[in-house]
């Protein structure tokens, strides 16, 4: 599952939709969903939060390190 965590002021969260174009992910406003924001430690906007088969969580924090996940993935 793809969770990408954004706020109605981040610049950066455009960018990070676009990345992950054509990609299944779901939206989750920060600032909405302040318990959700807490459980997945989430600091700053954007951030991605991949969780793998296994219930792993991994955290791309802003939009360049979002970028390479997918340009890794796509690879």
């Amino acid at each position: 599952h793809l969770y990408l965590f954004t706020t109605k002021t981040c610049p950066n969260c455009v960018s990070a939709k676009e990345f992950l174009k054509g990609q299944e992910y779901q939206i989750i406003d920060a600032e909405e969903h302040p318990e959700l924001a807490k459980k997945y430690g989430i600091r700053q906007a954007p951030t991605l939060v991949v969780m793998d088969e296994g219930g792993d969580i991994h955290r791309y924090v802003n939009a360049s390190n979002i970028q390479k996940y997918v340009d890794e993935r796509d690879e």
